[in-house]
């Protein structure tokens, strides 16, 4: 359901997003126009449910699509629940195509909409800081993990352990943007991809 320019369906998914998170209380400012991002905004707190978000090199501000703050104003108190204080990330809005499986797509990145993020480091309870190149196999985010899969807040989170190659440093949390024509293809992106390889089989 996602076209360029944005539809009238778009628009509408845009001014109800901004609704939500006038209810939920999330200072924003509205967003120069940016290359296809639907509903750009700055959040110049970048606290979500008690979860800050922190760029490990860039400056702010950092644009993004309304979806995405909502998703993280939505569920970022349960990734508090789990010890989460800080995500360190490295990049947000990001004109680039999908990279899944060390190969790159022709389908535009949810970073080009401004709908994803992708965290390196966390910082937990107590200032431990756990980074997700040295520490993933130890299981040290296993928790966490699970607790964004579960919450239903975002479209995808790609792990180590879902897409090694791609994806071996860092989490990408990619926020889903509801539309009438959308396709409920949201789920691990490691069983779909599985579930395409059996198919390719038969």
């Amino acid at each position: 359901g996602w076209v360029w320019p944005p539809s009238t369906a778009m628009r509408a998914a845009g001014k109800k997003c901004l609704a939500r998170l006038d209810e939920l209380g999330v200072v924003y400012e509205r967003a120069k126009a940016a290359r296809k991002i639907n509903t750009p905004i700055v959040v110049p707190g970048m606290t979500f449910g008690g979860v800050k978000l922190t760029s490990i090199f860039r400056k702010p501000p950092f644009v993004m699509d309304c979806h995405l703050a909502k998703a993280f104003a939505e569920k970022g108190e349960i990734l508090y629940r789990e010890g989460v204080r800080e995500l360190r990330f490295s990049t947000i809005h990001n004109y680039r195509h999908v990279r899944l499986g060390g190969k790159t797509l022709t389908a535009l990145s949810r970073h080009a909409l401004g709908l994803a993020v992708d965290v390196y480091e966390f910082v937990l309870a107590g200032d431990e800081r756990v980074t997700v190149k040295a520490d993933y196999q130890s299981g040290a985010l296993n928790g966490i993990e699970a607790a964004a899969w579960a919450s239903g807040g975002f479209r995808a989170v790609l792990t180590p352990g879902n897409d090694r190659r791609s994806h071996y440093d860092h989490f990408h949390f990619e926020a889903q943007m509801q539309l009438p024509s959308a396709r409920a293809d949201r789920g691990n992106p490691l069983k779909l991809s599985q579930r395409g390889a059996k198919r390719r089989r038969r």
